[in-house]
């Protein structure tokens, strides 16, 4: 499932993450999330953008959208 993140400050980018899970003690953490594509100054753009990349690959839902950091 694609989740995003949603702010009202216009001047924000976004980015599509591939974010990697591990699993040391039996429930899945969130070890790091990488940048994949973008970053889009349009939210609706980098969901397409994740959308196309789950495709690719296989259906994988480790992209996620969220807010780009530099």
């Amino acid at each position: 499932m694609l989740r995003k993140v949603i702010d009202s400050d216009q001047n924000t980018l976004y980015g599509v993450y591939y974010t990697v899970y591990g699993s040391l003690t039996g429930d899945e953490q969130l070890v790091k999330s990488y940048l994949w594509a973008g970053p889009y100054d349009d939210m609706k753009t980098a969901i397409n953008k994740a959308q196309e990349l789950r495709h690719f690959y296989q259906e994988d839902v480790s992209f996620l959208v969220k807010k780009y950091v530099e």
